[in-house]
């Protein structure tokens, strides 16, 4: 008996002991977590005799987070790691649990965020309402914890509109419907390519449309230097366009034989000048110019006579008008310097014609002795927008220039405040004057055109007449002061103002 005892406490050391190690389960709460839950995994520890579990997560990202979980209850915990949508983390997470030398992965997949943005249109004009459309896949019922949606304009560049505000709502609901004016953007922004930012959690979608202060088409203004060529004159063609809303046109000219001549014209402003060699040397005859851009089109014609049939004078004589702005407001003073190869005894006449056509009085005054000399005109306040054109006609010879007149009237405040412009033909007039070197006549000629032209303005004294002026000598003072530098313009015409006023000056 004692050797069958010896013989099983000898067995039990030789024979080794089987170890029953801990084993982990972990199931996860959902199959697939929403963009903005928290990921919560049920762990259980079979043998678990307390101590650390930790725990290891790999992001969709690539990078990682861990922990440690707290001492376990019955061998069990709730696992939760607190996350929202604004980490970007969507796509296949790893986990895995280590206790002892116990180890369990577990896969987790997070629901991409999905947001779009679109308008309504593609394209609006002043007059438009645009209608902003947002979805998201995830949303809050409750208002009060629901997440806000941030919508911004920003222009092709992606700097933000000007004086546009910012807008945040709740998305409480699968789609947020926003609207906004197109009049408030294009108030203090020019035509051209925005896109709509929308910023939703950490997630941004972009929706593009073009705004112009056109609703469908604008109007395109297309000129040339001239109506009549000689044959082997260069051609220039003028186009103005008053909203900008591509960036470049097909100009066409077709010869009296049918043969096209075409250029792609690049548009930077609203006022273009394009330069033709040689394409009259061709052929005589009517040409057709034709500009298109985007949907708009534009049509003139020009002729091209043999040197015997044109003007003697063309040869002899020019004139250029070069306007100190292609662009001006209501109200606002245009300056035009006018440039002539010679002076005649003629007087120059000037006029102007609206986006309609229509043609204003003719204007006219005694040129100076210099060939180059400036023409003040005050616009009025009510004058009707777009494309102008200002002619000069000077012995045999006319010329033009186009400007637009666009935006809000200039202010009586602004008006004030800037020095009054007087043309520099009118200094000259003044110090010939105060030197006895021509009439009263002769300069009251000058105040008559500054009175015409709403330089001076002067309220109520009837039609201006020049014949008989009575000026006193002592004025001729004032004159030469202003003449030399002396005094200002506005303190010249704040002067020569009450002595018409006063009627001590009778034009």
């Amino acid at each position: 008996m004692m050797k069958i005892l010896y013989f099983l406490i000898f067995f039990s050391f030789i024979i080794p002991q089987i170890a029953y190690g801990s084993e982990i389960s972990a199931i996860a709460e959902k199959e697939l977590f929403g963009p903005n839950d928290w990921i919560k995994i049920f762990v259980d520890i079979d043998d678990y005799s307390g101590g650390v579990v930790r725990w290891n997560a790999i992001q969709p990202d690539g990078t990682t987070i861990s922990g440690t979980l707290p001492s376990l209850q019955a061998s069990k915990v709730t696992h939760t790691i607190v996350r929202n949508a604004f980490d970007n983390q969507f796509g296949h997470w790893k986990i895995e649990y280590q206790y002892n030398d116990a180890k369990k992965l577990i896969d987790i997949e997070i629901e991409p965020l999905i947001v779009s943005v679109t308008t309504d249109k593609l394209s609006y004009g002043p007059d438009d309402i645009a209608t902003v459309q947002f979805s998201s896949n995830y949303y809050n019922p409750n208002t009060a914890n629901a997440a806000s949606l941030s919508l911004k304009i920003l222009d092709d560049k992606g700097i933000p509109a000007k004086l546009v505000e910012d807008v945040k709502i709740k998305v409480s609901q699968l789609n947020t419907v926003h609207q906004f004016s197109l009049d408030t953007l294009l108030k203090y922004n020019p035509s051209g390519n925005y896109h709509i930012s929308a910023n939703y959690y950490n997630v941004q979608v972009n929706a593009t449309f073009i705004a112009s202060n056109i609703n469908s088409k604008t109007t395109i203004f297309l000129g040339s230097d001239k109506n009549i060529y000689d044959s082997g004159n260069s051609v220039e063609i003028n186009i103005v366009i008053p909203d900008i809303s591509a960036g470049s046109g097909v100009l066409t000219i077709t010869s009296p034989s049918g043969k096209v001549n075409t250029k792609i014209i690049p548009v930077v402003s609203s006022l273009n000048r394009v330069k033709f060699d040689g394409i009259t040397s061709s052929e005589i005859g009517t040409y057709a110019v034709r500009f298109v851009y985007g949907e708009n089109i534009a049509t003139k014609t020009f002729d091209v006579f043999t040197e015997s049939l044109a003007k003697p004078t063309l040869s002899e004589l020019n004139i250029e008008i070069f306007l100190d702005k292609s662009q001006y407001r209501p109200g606002e003073t245009i300056n035009a310097k006018i440039s002539t190869s010679k002076s005649i005894e003629h007087n120059i006449f000037y006029w102007f014609e609206d986006p309609n056509g229509n043609l204003g009085d003719q204007l006219s005054f005694g040129i100076p002795l210099s060939g180059n000399f400036t023409i003040p005109y005050i616009l009025e306040i009510n004058s009707l927008q777009g494309p102008w054109t200002i002619h000069v006609k000077y012995g045999t010879i006319d010329s033009f220039a186009v400007f637009i007149i666009s935006g809000k009237p200039i202010p009586l405040s602004e008006k004030i405040s800037a020095d009054i412009f007087i043309p520099d033909w009118i200094r000259i007039n003044a110090h010939r004057w105060a030197e006895n070197q021509i009439t009263d006549d002769d300069f009251a000629t000058s105040i008559e055109f500054m009175i015409k032209e709403k330089i001076i303005p002067i309220p109520n004294l009837g039609k201006s007449n020049s014949s008989g002026a009575q000026i006193p000598y002592w004025v001729k003072n004032t004159s030469g002061w202003w003449a030399d530098g002396l005094i200002s313009n506005q303190e010249f015409a704040n002067g020569v103002e009450f002595l018409l006023i006063s009627r001590i000056i009778q034009v």
